[in-house]
């Protein structure tokens, strides 16, 4: 079965430095995460980390698969929603850095892909993608 990707790309008036401080920082993950209350990493973020995150009363748990400064972060999500995928892409574009946000999701049978498709529990993901950027904008101003 394929995996069904999702790809937003949008700017940022911030340099890369600090638009990956704060993707990469836990402690802040409730600023730009929509539905994030909070999280808790294990040790210090690089590629294998391990960070509990709470959405409300649901609590998961991301393992770091990419981490590469400034330029890529990425995690798996091994709770819940087992083999969701999240990964941005930085770029430098003047005094902007170019953002791009890929959600990938492995459906783990054909029921799971046909549920999500007729009864979706959540706004789309490129609604989700849209919302994180515009939530990076707002902390990065703050």
């Amino acid at each position: 079965m394929r995996p069904v990707a999702t790809t937003l790309s949008k700017d940022v008036v911030a340099p890369v430095e600090r638009v990956f401080q704060l993707l990469t920082d836990p402690a802040r993950f409730p600023l730009w995460l929509p539905g994030c209350s909070s999280a808790e990493p294990t040790g210090p973020m690089k590629k294998g980390s391990k960070v509990k995150v709470h959405f409300g009363k649901r609590a998961t748990t991301f393992e770091v698969v990419d981490f590469a400064e400034p330029y890529t972060f990425g995690w798996v999500e091994i709770g819940a929603r087992r083999g969701q995928k999240m990964f941005f892409q930085l770029d430098f574009a003047g005094s902007l850095t170019a953002v791009t946000i890929k959600d990938v999701w492995d459906p783990p049978s054909l029921v799971a892909r046909l549920r999500a498709k007729l009864r979706p529990r959540r706004a789309p993901a490129h609604h989700h993608l849209d919302r994180a950027i515009q939530n990076l904008r707002l902390a990065l101003t703050g």
